[in-house]
């Protein structure tokens, strides 16, 4: 996993005789040069001019106190040399500075460790959580993390490996592990390294690797279906009755995901400032995505208005930052949709996620809504994202067109031939 690199490499001790002493003597200065770039640095010793030899950078003296000048300037050429190839064995490049201090002890250029830089990116990210960021995409890279270090412990038998020690095979080798010993699907593995490759980018940017290990490694997801409720199916869940409270609840925050396109973590956090009245009178919803942090601009339809009508009875009371509905945890909702589809009937396993789908394919674009008006309603990025629901659109407009064909020929030939 390590990579070794050619470079120049020089030493000079000097005067600087501008820093003349009162005693006549002058600093002596160490001149470190890699690959043309020089840094200087006091050896905290000085020596008179007359008693300097430039060519050789020692004394030219005779005396006990410059032999043991010499004997210095010596062993900290010798370190100088030795930290050198240090460093070179630790990092992808090594600097002057980064030389300068390993000689002087200042811990500065030390190896960089992945786990360790990676939990202070998780920090940082957990401090920013509501300012810009989101409490999924750190709990995204915190997991990912975990994975890594079972992954290191697993495959290298040590708790942390050098940033300069990732290289494709070790990409690969997370790839799999991801795959086989974590059970992950391939889009689920994808995301998991995209979350890898920005940590490791991070270091990159910093210059604390010299090259970017996933140059050449597409992420790339596979498209997948996307379940979404037929029209019959959304009509026949929207009429069912419960006769538990709990599963009421669950399928009506259900169904107004399915009116709305906002994901389970955007309806949780939905509040009364999050709506607004234009001079029509008609309210929106105006929110930006958790997930994403882009707007999302949603009018209410009557289904969807009427679910918050009936759990905000005291709106004027709320305040700006109450939450409008009772969302439950996502796990729980989550286990009360697989009840309500078997009353149902409905042969699909059901998530917020089946939700949003149904309100950009059978809510919107089957009637007729465009495609830009939904991907803004969704609040994705690029209309790329969208272009996924309009591909189950198609399909829809083949089926009913194959319907059509059928009709047509038992009504109709063309004889003209």
């Amino acid at each position: 996993m390590s990579s070794s690199n050619k470079s120049t490499f020089g030493l000079l001790f000097y005067l600087k005789r501008s820093k003349e002493k009162m005693n006549g003597e002058c600093p002596i200065m160490l001149r470190i040069t890699i690959n043309g770039i020089s840094t200087a640095f006091a050896i905290q010793r000085s020596v008179k001019p007359d008693d300097w030899d430039p060519k050789r950078g020692i004394s030219k003296g005779k005396t006990s106190q410059l032999n043991a000048l010499n004997v210095y300037i010596d062993a900290l050429r010798a370190k100088a040399y030795n930290k050198y190839t240090e460093q070179m064995s630790l990092h992808d490049e090594v600097t002057t500075i980064m030389l300068r201090d390993a000689i002087l002890g200042i811990n500065q250029s030390k190896p960089r460790f992945l786990l360790e830089e990676w939990a202070d990116q998780c920090a940082d990210l957990k401090k920013q959580i509501g300012n810009g960021r989101t409490y999924a995409s750190f709990q995204k890279s915190n997991t990912c993390r975990t994975f890594m270090a079972d992954f290191i412990s697993i495959q290298y038998k040590c708790k942390d490996v050098t940033l300069k020690s990732i290289d494709p095979q070790l990409i690969n080798k997370f790839a799999l592990y991801l795959r086989t010993e974590r059970k992950c699907m391939h889009n689920t593995a994808m995301k998991y390294l995209q979350v890898f490759k920005k940590s490791v980018l991070i270091g990159y940017a910093n210059g604390w690797i010299k090259t970017n290990p996933f140059n050449g490694i597409q992420l790339t997801l596979e498209e997948v279906d996307r379940p979404y409720l037929t029209e019959d199916e959304l009509k026949s869940l929207i009429e069912l009755q419960f006769r538990m409270k709990r599963l009421e609840l669950v399928r009506d925050m259900f169904v107004f995901s399915c009116f709305t396109g906002l994901a389970y973590a955007d309806v949780y956090s939905l509040t009364k400032a999050d709506l607004e009245k234009t001079p029509d009178g008609k309210l929106w919803i105006k929110t930006r995505r958790q997930k994403t942090n882009v707007k999302a601009h949603i009018p209410i339809l009557p289904i969807a208005k009427a679910i918050l009508d009936k759990y905000c009875q005291n709106f004027d009371m709320l305040s700006a930052s109450d939450r409008l509905l009772p969302m439950i945890s996502n796990q729980k909702a989550n286990s009360y949709l697989k009840e309500i589809s078997e009353l149902s009937g409905i042969e699909k396993n059901l998530s917020f996620h089946v939700a949003r789908h149904t309100f950009a394919t059978t809510v919107t674009l089957m009637n007729g809504v465009p495609i830009e008006s939904v991907s803004r309603m969704l609040g994705h990025k690029n209309i790329k994202s969208t272009q996924h629901y309009a591909k189950i659109v198609d399909t829809k407009i083949g089926e009913d067109m194959y319907k059509l064909e059928n009709i047509l020929d038992s009504k109709m030939v063309y004889a003209g031939f």
